[in-house]
């Protein structure tokens, strides 16, 4: 290979990686939210108002509270499950129904080619 082929090989590199990285860093420039505003009105409450003063502050500040504090019961904050009625419709699909299978799929057009791809050695 000629030295004067191998410059232009490296000047071809260097200016696609230059391309690549204008490219790169006009769409970084760009300035977007990262979080989408809200469909809904948001109220900011500032620090010190009539607003902020009416709050109640948050429990468990002293070490004595937060260690009296009992652990959340799981099973009183999801409730009870209610069993769904079925139709009249459903019921009868249910009573209908028989267990069945599906059918097998079509074999794959090229799977002696993937085979003769994955193992040459078996092919020859």
């Amino acid at each position: 290979m000629s030295p004067k082929a191998n410059r232009t090989g490296r000047r071809f590199t260097f200016a696609m990686a230059a391309g690549i990285g204008v490219v790169c860093a006009s769409a970084a420039s760009q300035p977007t939210l990262a979080q989408p505003a809200p469909a809904t009105a948001t109220t900011s409450i500032e620090h010190g108002s009539e607003r902020a003063r009416l709050m109640k502050e948050p429990s468990f500040q002293t070490r004595e509270a937060r260690l009296a504090a009992k652990p959340l019961d799981w099973n009183t904050t999801i409730g009870t499950p209610k069993p769904r009625i079925l139709t009249a419709e459903e019921r009868r699909a249910l009573l209908v129904a028989r267990p069945t299978s599906s059918a097998g799929g079509a074999p794959n057009r090229d799977a002696e080619k993937v085979a003769r791809k994955l193992h040459p050695d078996d092919w020859k």
